[in-house]
């Protein structure tokens, strides 16, 4: 009995997950529709933001995509002039990502228009649902962070990013 009621908590929970999912997508395109990028852009500059001198393989691993998908990514953020690629001068077969000076620029005014985005999701919302939804969402990040240190082989979020 209690093992149907965790399947069925297990399926509820990554049905509402895909629903979320599906709405913070829509509105997360239509606010960086604005300054021109899209969400998987965005979210490879705000790991960039928190890691220098990346490689893709370490972008690809640490946010679960493919390499060939960062790559492409990549290329598009390039040809925006927000990220540049460069050898690393010990050994050049190794190709870094770092963010170009455009896109430290940009730093505060994206956290500003996520923030933003976010904000205006939530503003129908009452101060105690507000309440219930911040600490939902930390209890679920606290019991998949105590899941993943179960796990073995868990490796933390972007250790192999090297320094500038």
């Amino acid at each position: 009995m209690e093992n149907q009621e965790f399947s069925k908590t297990g399926t509820r929970a990554a049905e509402l997950f895909r629903e979320v999912n599906k709405v913070l997508d829509q509105r997360m395109r239509q606010s960086f529709q604005e300054v021109g990028i899209t969400p998987p852009q965005m979210m490879i500059l705000h790991y960039l933001y928190n890691h220098n001198a990346c490689m893709v393989s370490d972008i690809s691993r640490d946010l679960h995509l493919a390499a060939s998908t960062v790559s492409s990514i990549l290329d598009r953020l390039e040809r925006h002039n927000l990220v540049v690629r460069r050898r690393k001068q010990e050994d050049k077969r190794v190709v870094q990502i770092i963010l170009s000076e455009r896109a430290m620029e940009w730093k505060d005014s994206l956290r500003t228009s996520l923030n933003s985005t976010m904000e205006n999701m939530v503003q129908d919302a009452t101060a105690e649902e507000r309440d219930q939804i911040i600490s939902g969402l930390q209890l679920m990040k606290d019991v998949l962070n105590r899941n993943a240190q179960t796990e073995k082989g868990e490796e933390s979020y972007g250790d192999n990013c090297g320094s500038e």
